[in-house]
C-alpha cells in the first residue's frame, strides 16, 4: 500500500500558502484535494501539533499557516505527516529461528537500507521550502 500522508500534507500546505489571506477548512481542502475530510483532519491535526498550521474553532474559524512559507521546510512537513514512521518498513512476521537470514534480516535491512533512505530523504527535504513550491504554482 502506498502511503500518501506526506504528499497530501504538502498539498494541504501549498494550498494554505497560496490562500494565505483566507481561512480554509477540512471540507474545502478535502474537495480541492479530492479526498476524505476525515483524512484531511487527521493530517491537519499533525500539522497543528507541529506548529506548522494554526487552527481556529467556531464561526469564521478554520486553518491557516502557522509560519511563513519560507520558514517551513519540506522535512518539517514530512516529520509531522509521517509521525516518525519511516518510508520503508519491514514486515513484522515471526522470525524463523533455523534461518540465519530470517534471524538477522530486520536488523541488517533497517541499518543498511531503511536508515540510509531516511537520512538521505530528510537531508534533501531539509533544503526545500514551502516557498520554493509556492513559486511554481500555476494553472496551465
Amino acid at each position: 500500500m502506498v502511503d500518501t500522508r506526506f504528499s497530501v500534507s504538502v498539498q494541504i500546505m501549498v494550498t494554505l500558502a497560496y490562500h494565505q489571506d483566507e481561512m480554509m477548512n477540512s471540507e474545502v481542502l478535502a474537495k480541492v484535494l479530492k479526498t476524505n475530510a476525515t483524512f484531511i483532519r487527521k493530517l491537519v491535526s499533525n500539522l497543528v501539533e507541529a506548529k506548522l498550521v494554526e487552527s481556529f474553532r467556531g464561526k469564521g474559524g478554520g486553518i491557516k499557516l502557522g509560519k511563513s512559507p519560507a520558514d517551513i521546510s519540506l522535512n518539517d512537513i514530512y516529520v509531522a505527516s509521517t509521525e516518525a514512521k519511516p518510508l520503508i518498513s519491514t514486515h513484522k512476521k515471526t522470525v524463523t529461528k533455523a534461518c540465519p537470514v530470517s534471524c538477522s534480516f530486520d536488523e541488517i535491512f533497517c541499518k543498511e537500507v531503511v536508515d540510509g533512505i531516511e537520512g538521505v530523504t530528510q537531508s534533501y527535504l531539509s533544503k526545500k521550502y514551502l516557498s520554493d513550491l509556492l513559486k511554481k504554482v500555476s494553472c496551465s
